[in-house]
């Protein structure tokens, strides 16, 4: 069975990277719309692009020309760079992927890259909250070396294990109470997601007049409104009973571990205010996620509104946390081309080099927690005997994994 997961991960990310690799131009062209006039006098009927076979484009210098192939019987046609109209009404230049590296406003990038390093110490904070809201008190700095370890798994790790199981299992090794552990590692998790939800579903409502963007917008309340009555019944002790959740829970097999799950998660109600606060702590992560992907939308010379593209990138991450790919590969670009390309605003290269680029500023501070991991002695308790360890015949490994089942 985790061979058979790791090889459907490893078949949907392919498929994520053949869907990039297909959608992006990776040579320069000169895009035309109907009616427009070639240099040679030619008036095209239908919209058509022809691909660059000389010149260069240089944004900051248009001099000089470009040379284009306008059939496919190899010939050329050279045009000045002069009459390339950058507002889109007549002939206009599409960067290919060389050109738009070529071309980025690296100082815009490095911004963006400062920006996503403020995530981590915010994160880090949020799940300190959540484990001494439990009595687990632990050091700053070995919840945040924990926290870097966890993102290097995400992000720089292939398989099954992520950054979430390691969390969990060494925040349970060596603790007398593993289960409340465990639960504090899901319930960042969870709430990291809620605050990706309410920002998300906050940004939609400045997009319904899109009817694709409406109706996600809707699918987000609905799925907000859900997790509150799920929540509800979950967590009421009065409903509990009514509908024979807890009698359930003790029918399980292995009994025992479930029920210390169970018992573990249903005792944040009682710290529903740290909960509230760990939500609010995840809107500045998201929203530096978005203002940094962004910041690096524009060194590749997106110019869409900044207001919009922190509208539309919310919900492209939420769409991108569904669990269909790694990282979102190719659902999250699927989503950001259909709402954002509008050349020569926004061209399709530009919106996947930004959504490249967010995922790169992560993998480089996640690089960071091999640092922590090759130190050793990660965890983040002494050894002791655990008082609410399963039995013998079930590892911790199986523990941890079984709970993160419930993230």
């Amino acid at each position: 069975m985790k061979h058979l997961s790791l090889l459907i991960r490893i078949v949907v990310a392919a498929l994520g990277v053949t869907y990039i690799v297909w959608m992006v131009d990776w040579k320069d062209q000169v895009e035309a719309p109907a009616d427009t006039t070639l240099p040679n006098g030619r008036v095209l009927v239908e919209a058509d692009s022809f691909p660059v076979v000389s010149g260069i484009y240089d944004p900051a210098d248009p001099v000089g020309e470009l040379v284009v192939q306008i059939d496919d019987q190899g010939n050329t046609l050279p045009i000045p760079i002069a009459a390339l109209d950058t507002k889109g009404n007549g002939l206009r230049f599409a960067p290919g992927i060389v050109t738009m590296i070529r071309n980025a406003d690296f100082k815009w990038l490095a911004l963006g890259l400062l920006l996503v390093g403020t995530i981590y110490p915010i994160q880090m904070l949020r799940w300190w909250l959540l484990l001494r809201a439990r009595s687990l008190n632990v050091p700053f700095y070995k919840a945040f070396r924990l926290t870097m370890v966890g993102s290097f798994f995400n992000y720089c790790m292939p398989g099954t294990t992520g950054g979430d199981v390691i969390k969990a299992y060494y925040a349970a090794k060596g603790s007398a109470r593993r289960a409340d552990a465990v639960m504090s590692v899901i319930f960042d998790r969870i709430a990291g997601l809620l605050g990706l939800i309410v920002l998300a579903g906050t940004a939609g409502l400045f997009m319904l007049e899109d009817p694709a963007a409406a109706k996600i917008t809707q699918s987000i309340w609905a799925l907000m409104g859900a997790g509150i009555v799920g929540s509800i019944v979950y967590f009421s002790h009065t409903i509990r009973r009514a509908v024979g959740l807890e009698w359930l829970i003790r029918k399980l097999p292995g009994k025992k571990m479930f029920v210390s799950i169970d018992e573990a998660a249903v005792a944040y109600r009682e710290h529903w205010v740290t909960v509230v606060i760990a939500v609010a702590i995840s809107l500045p992560v998201h929203l530096a996620l978005a203002i940094a992907t962004a910041i690096a939308g524009r060194a590749l010379g997106v110019e869409t509104p900044i207001g919009y593209l922190l509208i539309v990138i919310p919900v492209c991450f939420l769409v991108g946390a569904i669990p269909i790919s790694p990282q979102g590969i190719g659902v999250m670009e699927a989503f950001a081309l259909a709402a954002l390309v509008n050349p020569p605003v926004a061209f399709p290269n530009q919106i996947v080099g930004m959504l490249i680029m967010i995922r790169l500023y992560q993998v480089f501070y996640s690089l960071w927690g091999s640092v922590f991991l090759l130190k050793g002695d990660i965890h983040l308790h002494p050894q002791q005997p655990a008082v609410d360890a399963p039995p013998a015949s079930v590892p911790l490994q199986a523990e941890v994994a079984a709970v993160s089942e419930v993230a």
